[in-house]
């Protein structure tokens, strides 16, 4: 990938992404049900999640690896629980999530902490993060889904958190097309893989 230029780059990401994104829009509910509590239950035997205070995970879209009953574990076993805020153009912070009753939609019609109730908490201080993305490859390179948001963050600002991928098999692909400003994983968890990168 190294020697392509910028513009290159990026439609290589764009084809990818639209790729990933079509095959993760054809799961069928149930079989997405299924796939998400199996990824879960692997998440859930992870040293580095046992041991995590604060996990930054994020509130699942539709097609996504559905993520409730992941707030709900981290809720009821005593971890604080950190939501992604937008705070401007590829710009985010993370926010405390009380209690699963403290969200509503959002922006995009996501769900995020009730205004009243955002309480943003020190990056230094998130131990685990549930890193969203497009594609993943065996190595940790990650295609995001376009903001930048968690390479900004998760570089500049909690280089420290351990970062887990939570993705469907279909979505580990050879090759991730990377640039510089990229965030990789720590950790992929699928259906049927753990993978466990070595950095």
């Amino acid at each position: 990938m190294n020697g392509l230029s910028h513009e290159a780059m990026l439609s290589l990401k764009k084809d990818l992404r639209q790729r990933m994104l079509a095959f993760r829009r054809q799961l069928a509910p149930a079989a997405r049900a299924e796939k998400s509590a199996a990824i879960l239950a692997r998440l859930y035997e992870e040293p580095s999640f046992q041991q995590a205070k604060t996990v930054f995970a994020y509130a699942s879209m539709p097609d996504e690896v559905q993520l409730g009953a992941l707030l709900a574990y981290c809720l009821s076993h005593g971890k604080r629980v950190a939501l992604p805020l937008i705070t401007g153009k590829g710009l985010m912070e993370a926010v405390n999530l009380p209690e699963l009753s403290d969200l509503v939609p959002g922006k995009f019609g996501i769900l995020t902490v009730r205004p009243d109730r955002q309480e943003i908490i020190p990056a230094g201080e998130i131990d685990f993060v549930v890193v969203p993305g497009a594609a993943f490859s065996p190595e940790g390179d990650r295609l995001g889904l376009g903001g930048g948001y968690y390479d900004r963050y998760l570089m500049e600002k909690a280089p420290q958190a351990f970062r887990a991928a939570l993705t469907f098999d279909g979505q580990v692909t050879a090759d991730v097309p990377m640039e510089a400003h990229d965030a990789t994983v720590n950790l992929i968890l699928t259906e049927t893989r753990r993978i466990l990168i070595h950095t």
